[in-house]
């Protein structure tokens, strides 16, 4: 799992017929020393996460386990929005 922050939305007029209706949104990774830096992924949103949201991402076949996403074309998906973070 990883920490990012969803940093834009974004829309594909072509897409595989398994991203119909799916909500993607641009995640900002953070690094290990909590930064978010100028990596980011294309995510799947799962949890209904909102530009500035802190989130959770999987990736590779764990963001296939959630019933949205269990037939869809991804190699990352949100899967949680993040309240507290404490170091």
């Amino acid at each position: 799992m990883n920490l990012g922050r969803v940093t834009g939305c974004l829309w594909a007029s072509a897409k595989h017929p398994s991203l119909m209706g799916a909500k993607l949104l641009i995640v900002s990774l953070a690094d290990q020393s909590g930064h978010f830096s100028s990596q980011y992924e294309v995510a799947y949103d799962t949890v209904d996460a909102g530009v500035g949201d802190i989130v959770i991402t999987v990736r590779g076949s764990s963001s296939k386990m959630t019933p949205a996403t269990e037939k869809a074309t991804i190699d990352c998906a949100i899967v949680g929005v993040v309240d507290h973070v404490q170091r």
